[in-house]
């Protein structure tokens, strides 16, 4: 699983990218068997005039599909933490959406035997 990230306008934006690095990896490391990519972009929309404007947007890139999440706050650490906590159920939830249609494609092939 390959992690790209990126940070623009931010203090201490090294800190921030290992800190991003350890929490996503910590997130998906169950699915590297179908994560391809990771983007993570941090950015301070408004710069030094503060406020709820530091945002985060990951995109995480699967075998057979997209995941795209985003999500803005006045502190870029708490941005990370809830953002990776959401990536995880997402792609969790994708997962299993997976194994769910596998099944159904699967089930009509694999008929018991008659004894």
């Amino acid at each position: 699983m390959e992690v790209q990230i990126k940070a623009k306008g931010l203090p201490s934006a090294k800190h921030l990218r290992n800190h991003a690095a350890r929490r996503i990896r910590s997130a998906l490391e169950r699915f590297g068997h179908a994560v391809q990519s990771v983007t993570v972009r941090m950015s301070d929309i408004n710069g030094p005039r503060g406020g709820a404007d530091k945002l985060c947007r990951i995109v995480i890139q699967m075998k057979n599909r997209s995941v795209v999440m985003e999500e803005l706050g006045s502190d870029m650490r708490r941005v990370i933490d809830r953002l990776s906590d959401r990536v995880q159920y997402s792609v969790s939830r994708q997962m299993g959406k997976l194994v769910q249609v596998n099944r159904l494609v699967l089930a009509p092939q694999l008929e018991p035997i008659p004894a």
